[in-house]
């Protein structure tokens, strides 16, 4: 996830905001915020949708380190041993710095319930963020990406570390190691014949790359996927069709007037390769939407992402959604296809999903009070919510 230059600069120019209300019940006192429980109206292919990790009531929580704090983001899933896990951070706001933490959870009971089991904080001066959980035989990795607490636009500066941490069972996890070079941010590790591969973006969000690896430990820099620096590619998601074929399509933040999403195209790249993967070809933007913070899951032939969506408008709004990717699989044209909305608004998107059955998934994905449905510009520094529901694939026809 990066932070877009404008808000950036707003870092030095605005206060926080806090969430607040226009009138009080009888029992509660200017020092008691209400409860913070909405229900929204969802699609029908989603159900059981409620905050589960709230930011709300937590104005005063400052050492983000070893508690939750008001704003948590960047979700991950995987199911592994008989056992759903969830992964996600949390911190004061979006910007860059160590105080900050991944909380991991466990499920036992096919995602009904999940208990906190571990918490791993952010290196000494450096920022902690974008979790992804990834299997290596029996063991269970987590990647993320570690920056300096530096303000600038792109990431640029931020000398980024991909670090891999692991466990056996699930609750002690290793110290996190360095997995690449700095500079190199790794999206979401995938697995194919027997070989691990990621997709990277350089600080700066100037190319993308291929990596791979035979342990998941130690990595290789491979292919350039796309080198289009003017086109601000960044978090490149994997995805292996059933002949082997690889896709990785990717979010393009544009120009310097694109980068919020509120005016210019909304694009997401599109790049193929054949085994072994050593030169990728381009021949796609997909428009008009830009898939932030991707997350794909095949299902029954279908390839479905969620992501974050752009409304475009003068507002600056934004929702997470379930979109589809349609077309050639083989690497032919392709589209997208929007099924519709999660509960969601201000700063949102980055979801995990694990599958519970052969039809459903439990997912959890990240949202701003749905209330106020702040600008994401605001909203990156306020706060966020975890949230969790079940799709039901059955009932996207």
């Amino acid at each position: 996830m990066k932070l877009a230059p404008l808000a950036a600069l707003l870092i030095f120019t605005l206060p926080l905001a806090c969430s607040s209300s226009s009138s009080l019940s009888s029992d509660q006192t200017d020092d008691t915020p209400p409860p913070y429980d909405p229900h929204p109206v969802t699609p029908a292919w989603l159900s059981d949708a409620r905050v589960f990790v709230s930011g709300h009531g937590l104005e005063n929580q400052r050492d983000c380190r070893g508690n939750i704090c008001r704003h948590n983001e960047n979700v991950d899933m995987i199911a592994w041993n008989n056992a759903i896990y969830m992964v996600h951070r949390t911190a004061r706001s979006q910007i860059l710095g160590d105080n900050s933490a991944l909380h991991i959870y466990r499920s036992n009971d096919a995602g009904e319930t999940f208990n906190d089991v571990a918490t791993l904080p952010a290196i000494a001066g450096r920022d902690l963020r974008d979790p992804a959980f990834f299997i290596v035989g029996d063991t269970l990795k987590l990647k993320a990406l570690t920056r300096l607490p530096v303000d600038s636009s792109r990431d640029s500066n931020v000398q980024t570390q991909t670090v891999i941490a692991e466990t056996k069972d699930g609750a002690a996890w290793s110290a996190f190691e360095s997995a690449a070079p700095e500079q190199y941010s790794f999206w979401r590790p995938k697995e194919h014949a027997g070989v691990y591969y990621a997709g990277a973006y350089a600080d700066g969000d100037a190319n993308l790359t291929l990596w791979s690896s035979a342990d998941g430990k130690t990595w290789q820099k491979g292919a350039t996927i796309y080198d289009v620096a003017a086109d601000t590619p960044l978090e490149p998601e994997l995805v292996f069709m059933p002949n082997g074929k690889l896709m990785a399509f990717f979010r393009m933040d544009g120009t310097d007037n694109e980068l919020l999403a509120v005016d210019g195209r909304l694009r997401t790249g599109v790049c193929w390769a054949d085994a072994p993967y050593t030169k990728f070809s381009c021949t796609q933007t997909l428009s008009p939407y830009r898939l932030d913070g991707p997350v794909a899951v095949w299902w029954k032939s279908r390839l479905f992402v969620i992501a974050r969506k752009h409304l475009q408008d003068e507002s600056d709004r934004k929702r997470t959604a379930l979109f589809e990717m349609t077309g050639d699989m083989n690497g032919g044209p392709l589209a997208i296809k929007e099924w519709g909305e999660l509960p969601s608004a201000g700063d949102t998107a980055y979801a995990g999903l694990a599958m519970i059955d052969d039809h459903r998934a439990v997912t959890h994905w990240y949202a701003g009070d749905l209330t106020r449905d702040e600008a994401w510009v605001l909203a990156m520094f306020n706060i966020t919510d975890i949230w969790r529901g079940v799709i039901d694939f059955d009932k996207l026809q």
